[in-house]
């Protein structure tokens, strides 16, 4: 699923994925080859470009370039300017981490001839038929027709509202395992409009994002802790395992039999430990956005992490602390958070953390030092305890309701606290004692 807020604030993108059957496989394996080969085209032709002329072309030079090959008239059009605009999305990350010294990466390779690419058909890459989808190719061949189960396209909401989606793009995705393909996977996009949301008058959330904690802080005196070091465990885990795969794949020569299989084996074990995290971060965000949605929560702050890494890297913080910033994925988890508020009605919006975690909520006074070890805030002036993340959460409220954080006294006065902890046997968060939260 995803939430674009592109053409308006409130406009709300969903995916949805279809399985479609490995016995497709031949309609859609000469099309998914031929996308492979656009991106190898890509591929060979920057390295010429970089080598006579030390520069990176650009998405129309090479779209102009391979408008009249013949590979490219196997796609639909849309479909061919896609791969070449996935490459250089692809290039942008490489430059980009270069830029942030990253020296290790690599440019976007050279894939294997058999492999079946992702192929993308946009808007008006396909028509919509009231069994299914008709994906459209070249000039002079048959679509290629996918039938889809009754209520494809009906999105049901969490209040139980039923709306028909309008597909906007359609992907098609081979499932590889042990280098076999088991299955293709097709993901529909939908445009559900502008969704309905509440007054912005009404109650506020604000939540404060931190590797093993996420606080939360509500208008009506409710602070809320979720406590999230198993998801931080799991992040650390896979680390540690890429780790040693790194280490055992260096003392191998590049290619031979013994690197091939630890190469398969590493992504195999690596998928099934991103796909336990992701389940994690996506049940973590439902909990907060059903918070929401029952205590009628109007408006959800999150804070602007724009520059937290950079500012990590320049010795700002410790190593260790560097190290959980760096694996947290701020970004996703406020995405995920900012769909499912909005499903349910909630408007979420983005403010700077700034002096959040170094001021105190109660008397406005901004002194780090008041944040003494194990996350705690005590003020130095007025005395005031609490945890430091929740602190920061009630920072962020006091921002989006006084529009300042330094010198103004907290404007509502926190009276709840609850816990929460990730319950193995529900795989959800679940409300705990204070003293299980610890």
């Amino acid at each position: 699923m995803a939430w674009s807020s592109a053409s308006h604030p409130d406009r709300l993108l969903l995916t949805r994925q279809f399985p479609i059957g490995p016995d497709r496989r031949p309609e859609f394996e000469p099309i998914m080859q031929a996308a492979n080969r656009i991106w190898n085209s890509c591929v060979w032709h920057s390295r010429e470009i970089r080598e006579k002329e030390n520069r990176w072309p650009n998405e129309g030079e090479l779209k102009a370039k391979f408008k009249f090959f013949k590979v490219w008239k196997e796609l639909h059009s849309q479909s061919a300017q896609a791969v070449v605009e996935e490459y250089f999305e692809a290039v942008s990350g490489y430059r980009k981490h270069r830029e942030n010294g990253h020296d290790e990466m690599r440019p976007p390779d050279f894939k294997p001839k058999k492999h079946l690419r992702t192929v993308t058909w946009k808007k008006q890459g396909f028509d919509v038929r009231p069994d299914g989808l008709g994906l459209k190719r070249s000039r002079g061949k048959d679509p290629v027709s996918v039938p889809l189960p009754a209520g494809w396209n009906v999105i049901v909401l969490p209040d139980g509202q039923s709306i028909t989606g309008t597909p906007v793009e359609v992907k098609v995705k081979a499932i590889v395992r042990r280098r076999k393909v088991e299955n293709l996977i097709l993901h529909v996009t939908f445009d559900l409009g502008v969704m309905p949301v509440r007054p912005e008058a009404g109650p506020v959330a604000a939540y404060d994002y931190n590797a093993a904690m996420l606080a939360r802080a509500t208008s009506a005196g409710v602070l809320d802790l979720f406590v999230g070091r198993e998801l931080l465990a799991q992040i650390q885990y896979r680390n540690k395992v890429l780790a040693e795969f790194q280490a055992k794949m260096s003392r191998l020569r590049e290619g031979s039999r013994r690197w091939r299989r630890l190469q398969t084996a590493k992504a195999r074990v690596l998928e099934k430990l991103d796909r336990r995290i992701r389940h994690m971060e996506h049940a973590l965000t439902k909990a907060l956005a059903e918070l929401d949605r029952k205590e009628g929560i109007a408006v959800s702050v999150l804070g602007d992490l724009t520059g937290l890494r950079r500012s990590a890297g320049t010795g700002m913080k410790g190593k260790k602390a560097s190290q959980k910033i760096h694996q947290m994925a701020y970004d996703r988890l406020g995405s995920q958070q900012g769909y499912k508020n909005l499903m349910r009605g909630i408007r979420t919006i983005f403010l700077p953390e700034k002096y959040t975690s170094s001021t105190c909520y109660a008397c406005g006074r901004r002194d780090p030092s008041s944040r003494r070890h194990r996350g705690h805030w005590k003020c130095r002036r007025c005395g005031f305890s609490l945890q430091a993340d929740l602190n920061g959460a009630g920072n962020l409220l006091k921002f989006r309701l006084a529009e300042n954080v330094v010198g103004v006294p907290g404007p509502v006065s926190f009276h709840t606290i609850r816990h929460w902890r990730w319950d193995k046997r529900y795989n959800r968060y679940v409300h705990v004692s204070s003293r299980a939260g610890a």
